[in-house]
């Protein structure tokens, strides 16, 4: 899973003017800053936004800087952002992002996590790049999302699916975030269908809104809300999220052996004598066949094995077993 945007160069400019107040209401640009500067920032904030936590030995071991400059950095930034850290407490050796956080540097096409950097591809007449379509995300309901399962709170959203393309609210308990390809999806407790499963973020409709259980009346007993009857807690742990599955890769049997071979060598699928092996999180299985054109449901894999073995190049299967990995499935909405 990679979080990898490029960030455009920015042009070197006088920061001695800005002020919090005149930033505030809109997004900070780059090129408000040099190029160093604007990506020390965007550092700060993600940190802040992936890892809840920032120290001035995080800036100083990814930039190489002093220490007076990392602290310099993480000032302009709070100037910049003054409802982004909680005030200093003592006993804690790290700033912490509010509850209410939202990002003002990175917006949607700039969501990073793994890396602040990436680069744009170069313009050479004999090579080309295919274009990709971009899922649509939506940062402010990501870092509420992250805060909420920071913060272990319940919330409220407006959200589509295709069964309800208009969107309609929903009660979930946000658990963990994944990102697959180029989409953000949510882990939560569902109080709709009681059970776990997966939201697009980019579907979201409207900023989520934390709720807290209300004393039901006792008087209603069983017939109580679900969400007030548990106290707002969900009856049961997301043991398909923790249970991690070993994936065997191996070309499609239904190949040729010349063509086996080279799909092998296509996906570098042999490793030291053994098929390539990847470990993933149950649910996150079916996101993976179908972003790596592996079977993913019993209609594909019948196409694979009877109609068309070459547009289906690699099969998946659980390490010891000749199961194939579609029959784990996963939920989605």
């Amino acid at each position: 899973m990679q979080y990898l945007q490029y960030i455009k160069p920015a042009i070197t400019a006088d920061t001695s003017t800005l002020s919090a107040t005149n930033l505030a209401g809109r997004r900070i640009e780059a090129g408000a800053f040099s190029h160093s500067q604007w990506l020390r920032l965007c550092f700060i904030e993600r940190q802040l936004l992936w890892e809840r936590r920032l120290t001035t030995t995080m800036l100083m071991e990814t930039f190489g800087i002093s220490r007076p400059q990392a602290q310099k950095d993480i000032k302009l930034y709070q100037q910049l952002a003054p409802k982004a850290t909680k005030p200093y407490q003592l006993g804690i050796p790290y700033h912490q992002p509010t509850e209410g956080f939202e990002p003002v540097l990175l917006s949607g096409e700039e969501l990073q996590w793994q890396s602040i950097e990436d680069y744009a591809p170069p313009n050479a007449g004999h090579a080309t790049e295919m274009p990709m379509l971009e899922r649509r995300h939506n940062l402010p309901v990501l870092a509420r999302l992250l805060s909420a399962i920071e913060h272990q709170r319940s919330i409220d959203a407006v959200i589509a699916t295709m069964n309800s393309p208009k969107g309609r609210v929903r009660r979930l308990t946000p658990t963990a975030v994944a990102f697959v390809n180029n989409r953000y999806h949510v882990r939560a407790f569902c109080w709709d269908h009681l059970g776990y499963r997966d939201f697009l973020i980019g579907r979201f409709m409207s900023n989520p809104e934390v709720v807290k259980a209300s004393k039901s009346d006792k008087r209603l007993g069983e017939n109580a809300p679900a969400f007030e009857r548990c106290n707002g807690v969900p009856p049961k742990e997301d043991t398909d999220w923790e249970q991690m599955v070993e994936l065997e890769l191996k070309p499609n049997p239904h190949l040729g052996g010349e063509q086996q071979s080279l799909i092998a060598s296509d996906y570098g699928l042999e490793e030291g004598g053994n098929w390539k092996r990847i470990t993933l999180r149950k649910p996150l299985i079916g996101y993976f066949l179908v972003d790596n054109r592996i079977p993913s449901s019993e209609v594909e894999y019948d196409m694979a094995v009877q109609e068309n073995p070459r547009a289906w190049p690699v099969f998946a299967y659980t390490t010891h077993s000749n199961r194939p990995a579609h029959e784990i499935g996963f939920k989605s909405d």
